[in-house]
């Protein structure tokens, strides 16, 4: 074997068979959106494969890679064959029957590359069983029956969150589950496309679409970064430069502007939004359905904000849940445009999508504050206290940094709570704590340690500037008008690294001269001398 036939086949073995088959694709012509067919992947997929091509065979492009497929004998004329007789069938299973599966199983059953090889559901009056013994697809009642290892997709439609952890588990190595907020959007996509569609490749697109954004955002939990990634995703879809989404707030009625995308900083530093009764915005909160405007300057309800933008062409729309106003979203441009149906329906998906995630982030975000937050006070709970007091620590070693900590506690508070009662008890932690938190200076950390004692991480504040923030905080107290009596709290502080290096001892250092400072009559700081 002479040493070219040594490096062809050496080469060879860099690619796996899929890469071999792109290429033999490529020379038959194949387009990139059949290709993602034929491996029944999305079009990034397709282009990171030519990509990954080009790489292992150290090529300058994949017209090179085709040209060595054809020199090394990978791809020949007469392995030309039809897409009927090339393409792969994949195994697909549905669980949940109702609208949702119905509606999945009629946009599948005439896929060619697609086996419908059962679906379960434990209703026999479904409507996807009826549809299911139309078209001979296997019936279950048991999704685990379903599961055989020759699946490759499991599309579970259910809503159901303990079927989808079983699915997971149950599942062999080989099969892929699509469940959750990724189901849904299919579901929503199948039932519109029907209505609104009869190309099939139109359907494959938005499909594609907003199914990736899907999954992009599934895992997304900050209101931020899912603000960003539906503002991209809607000016991609509606081929538009610019877009922001701004969330309603139910406390002060007005919209906070969470993400835009080809704006002025200008236009981002304005991120509260009062809603006129005459705008634009008020207009859309009062209709279903995306507002399309060709020419903004023609339009007869004001919207200074774009109009300052230069904005021209607008697609907006109101984001609801169950009727509710969650929020609006904007697709820009800023010359006139013309809009195709096609957009303003895809545009419409979005935002029903858009909506769903908003309330799912708004309960993530909801829950990680209450998991931080003290549920009385509204200030920063014992747990959260200790990881900060940690972190101030790593940083102050690093840098070389002081800091202090103010252990507070409330005077007497038995006698209070046994003369006036726990609720009225309760009234003065909440009053103090709004007093704590007028005198700190953002880089505070301000807290609830427990019971009636409260603690203050203030960062690279020595001794002498920590006493006189204490004796401040003292005297607010002890001059602000409570309901009853006066309320008097007393101090105790320390400094690290000087009263400790240790995150406890410092604690106890604190809670000691606390003590010092009760036992030397209240309403006082005590520090080491």
């Amino acid at each position: 074997m002479n040493s070219n036939s040594k490096k062809s086949k050496k080469t060879a073995k860099i690619l796996d068979s899929t890469e071999i088959d792109i290429l033999r694709w490529l020379y038959e012509g194949r387009t990139e959106n059949e290709i993602s067919i034929l491996i029944h992947k999305s079009n990034t997929a397709v282009n990171y494969h030519f990509e990954n091509i080009v790489k292992k065979l150290k090529v300058e492009s994949i017209d090179d890679a085709i040209e060595w497929a054809q020199k090394s004998g990978k791809i020949k004329e007469n392995n030309k064959k039809t897409l009927s007789e090339t393409e792969e069938k994949h195994n697909v299973a549905i669980v949940g029957c109702g609208r949702g599966g119905s509606a999945i199983l009629e946009m599948l059953k005439d896929n060619s590359i697609i086996n419908i090889v059962g679906v379960a559901d434990l209703n026999p009056m479904a409507n996807g069983i009826f549809l299911a013994k139309r078209l001979k697809v296997p019936i279950y009642t048991k999704y685990r029956d379903l599961l055989t290892d020759d699946i490759e997709l499991v599309i579970d439609v259910t809503g159901n969150r303990m079927v989808f952890e079983e699915l997971k588990q149950i599942k062999s190595e080989k099969t892929e589950i699509m469940g959750g907020l990724a189901a849904n959007l299919m579901w929503k996509l199948a039932e519109e496309r029907r209505k609104r569609y009869e190309e099939k490749e139109k359907m494959l697109k938005e499909h594609e679409n907003l199914y990736h954004l899907g999954l992009i955002i599934e895992n997304i939990d900050s209101m931020k970064d899912a603000g960003f990634a539906i503002v991209d995703y809607a000016t991609k879809l509606t081929n538009m430069p610019a877009g922001c989404l701004a969330i309603f707030d139910e406390k002060t009625e007005d919209l906070k502007l969470i993400a835009s995308k080809g704006f002025t900083d200008k236009f981002r530093k304005k991120d509260r939004w009062s809603i006129s009764k005459g705008g634009l915005i008020n207009s859309v909160f009062n209709q279903s359905y995306p507002l399309y405007i060709n020419d903004l300057n023609n339009y007869d309800k004001p919207a200074p904000k774009l109009l300052e933008e230069g904005v021209k062409s607008v697609l907006v729309s109101s984001l609801t849940v169950d009727g509710r106003i969650v929020g609006v979203i904007f697709a820009c441009d800023f010359k006139i445009k013309k809009t195709r149906i096609e957009d303003i329906s895809l545009f419409s998906l979005l935002t029903v999508y858009a909506a769903l995630t908003i309330e799912r982030v708004k309960a993530i975000e909801e829950m990680r504050r209450l998991s931080i937050v003290d549920g009385l006070t509204g200030l920063y709970n014992h747990r959260y206290l200790m990881e900060e007091l940690n972190k101030e620590m790593l940083r102050s070693e690093r840098y070389k940094l002081t800091f202090s900590i103010l252990m507070i506690d409330v005077d007497n508070f038995k006698s209070y709570n046994d003369e006036f009662g726990h609720l009225e008890g309760n009234k003065i932690l909440k009053e103090i704590a709004d007093l704590l938190l007028k005198s700190a200076r953002s880089t505070d950390t301000v807290g609830r340690f427990g019971g009636e004692e409260f603690l203050i991480i203030a960062p690279e504040v020595d001794k002498k500037e920590a006493v006189h923030y204490a004796n401040r905080i003292i005297t607010m107290i002890a001059s602000h008008k409570f309901d009853n009596r006066k309320v008097t709290v007393s101090c105790g502080l320390s400094l690290y690294p000087k009263d400790s290096k240790n995150m406890l001892s410092l604690i106890k250092k604190a809670d000691e001269y606390l003590y010092k400072a009760k036992a030397q009559g209240k309403n006082k700081v005590c520090c080491d001398e």
